[in-house]
């Protein structure tokens, strides 16, 4: 039996257990790492966030679980292109973050930022693979929806049964 705690638009799926793990990681975290990850992850999901609320004006319905937030879109029709922006936005959010914190790393860089600039940079990439739920198999599918649409109402043409055959000429003018 899962449970399940909503809260506005959010559902955490099994909070207690939830609570738990996170508050052992986080006791566990001396360096702080797990915190830049966190960080990372969350302003991704941020970035859907915020182009879901550009595209439709309310805010989307955010599961988080014990392997992460993910947002629901059922029900909501999207054309392919609302899709893949949609699904772009995450990565693009943590590529923005990592460009602008590499420049700020070349002023002046320290551990913790460098560290910052890899979460972005690796959680960025992850979300790109082609794995189902993850944005970039998003984007591969709605990119796929996209082209089928294009060329719905193209017409090919199609060739006639017979094949004409031509003679062979010889190199020396005989046949």
């Amino acid at each position: 039996m899962k449970r399940a705690l909503r809260i506005g638009p959010l559902i955490f799926r099994d909070p207690v257990l939830l609570c738990g793990a996170l508050y052992v990681l986080l006791w566990f975290d001396a360096s702080g790492f797990l915190r830049l990850g966190l960080c990372a992850a969350f302003l991704h999901e941020w970035g859907h966030i915020l182009v879901y609320w550009a595209m439709f004006r309310t805010f989307p319905t955010i599961e988080v679980t014990l392997t992460g937030f993910c947002m629901r879109t059922r029900g909501r029709s999207m054309t392919p292109q609302q899709t893949f922006w949609l699904a772009a936005a995450g990565p693009l959010t943590n590529v923005l973050l990592a460009a602008l914190w590499a420049v700020r790393l070349e002023q002046e860089a320290t551990i913790r930022g460098s560290a910052f600039w890899a979460a972005n940079l690796l959680t960025g990439a992850f979300n790109l693979l082609p794995i189902p739920p993850l944005d970039g198999a998003q984007m591969g599918l709605a990119l796929r929806e996209a082209l089928r649409q294009r060329n719905q109402g193209l017409q090919f043409p199609r060739k006639s049964g017979k094949i004409k055959r031509m003679k062979k000429r010889s190199v020396n003018g005989g046949t």
